[in-house]
């Protein structure tokens, strides 16, 4: 009786180590730091670095994110918050689409969407829709009719 309790709980306890491994992406003792576990998704785009301007809050840094890991989508979704002609600071913007917002010409981060909630609200629906199986021709109409009374829009090319 003794012996059952005992192989009950080495089975166990081995079942909640694989599973913790495996969950965790942890690697066991005998593998080598450079070996990847099968599970991680290499495509799956690596969380950026972000200045701190853009972690100003999570909801902020959860934009910026999404808008450094999808520029590609961002591209092809209208800002309306005005930042098209835009005094900020000591510059004019003239952004041309959501990414403008995020990501300068030369790929370094923009300041602008860390202060401006209407960018991280379209930015989030935007995910939200993609994420829900929504096309991106889908998602683009969803914003425009959504927000393009609430200012002056950026003159951003529609999906392919």
């Amino acid at each position: 009786m003794k012996s059952k309790f005992i192989f009950s709980a080495v089975a166990i306890a081995a079942i909640l180590i694989i599973a913790y491994i495996l969950s965790t992406g942890a690697q066991p003792i005998n593998k080598t730091p450079s070996e990847k576990p099968a599970s991680w998704d290499t495509n799956k785009p690596a969380k950026p670095e972000l200045p701190e301007f853009a972690q100003k809050t999570g909801r902020v840094a959860e934009a910026y994110i999404f808008a450094v890991q999808n520029p590609d989508k961002l591209m092809y979704l209208a800002c309306y918050c005005g930042c098209a002609s835009m005094q900020h600071s000591d510059k004019l913007l003239q952004h041309r689409s959501l990414k403008d917002c995020y990501i300068k010409p030369d790929g370094s981060y923009e300041p602008h969407a860390s202060e401006c909630k209407l960018c991280n609200d379209i930015t989030l629906e935007a995910r939200d829709l993609l994420m829900t199986g929504y096309s991106l021709k889908d998602a683009r109409k969803k914003i425009d009719d959504e927000y393009s009374g609430r200012g002056v829009g950026t003159n951003t090319s529609l999906p392919p």
